[in-house]
């Protein structure tokens, strides 16, 4: 008779994480008031700023990528429109283009205060958001990711939720195919020490 050994414990990791070296100890509070109001949860794998101005609390970072290249000027249509978290009165960064103010949010499509120059934002590019029109700076730097998916409104309700904890990574492995939100290479770049883009 054999000796057969069978392995009783180890750590599964969710699909979008390969490896996670290191999180935020006690977690980090996810600050609520640049969400869409029809945005009911985070999903998990979504990048994360560390606020400069209180320690703990953390910013989502928002991207989109384009479906196809515009054909009518102001208007960006999006891949996955659903999902992105952009709202009225945003900028968002065209590469190739301009940065532009949001100035309508549909299911199809977001519509710019500017008239897209050309060459307009080709099929497949990341925007990303930046703090006002003419700057290709983004708004908030990458700092972690959001580990787990967090819900921000009760389902039904339009009311947000106060003190939303969620755990973060900040080192570690990530399948970008399973990422939820589009990674534009300036937020990969920032977290090339960190994080591992497969």
């Amino acid at each position: 008779m054999s000796l057969q050994v069978k392995k009783e414990s180890g750590v599964k990791y969710d699909p979008v994480f390969l490896k996670i070296l290191e999180d935020k100890p006690g977690g980090v509070t996810i600050k609520t008031n640049r969400f869409p109001s029809g945005t009911k949860e985070i999903k998990k794998g979504a990048l994360l700023n560390a606020d400069a101005s209180t320690a703990g609390l953390y910013n989502i970072i928002k991207t989109a990528k384009v479906a196809f290249t515009p054909t009518s000027a102001g208007t960006v249509v999006l891949v996955e429109p659903t999902d992105h978290l952009f709202k009225v009165g945003e900028y968002v960064w065209l590469l190739g283009a301009t940065a532009s103010t949001i100035t309508r949010v549909s299911t199809t499509a977001l519509a710019l205060s500017h008239t897209l120059l050309h060459p307009t934002p080709a099929s497949a590019t990341v925007l990303f958001e930046v703090a006002t029109v003419g700057t290709a700076t983004v708004l908030y730097a990458a700092h972690a990711i959001l580990r787990d998916t967090i819900e921000v409104r009760e389902k039904g309700v339009s009311t947000l939720l106060d003190n939303i904890f969620a755990g973060a990574v900040v080192r570690g492995t990530v399948d970008e195919s399973e990422l939820p939100y589009f990674v534009p290479t300036i937020h990969k770049t920032n977290l090339t020490d960190r994080i591992r883009f497969a």
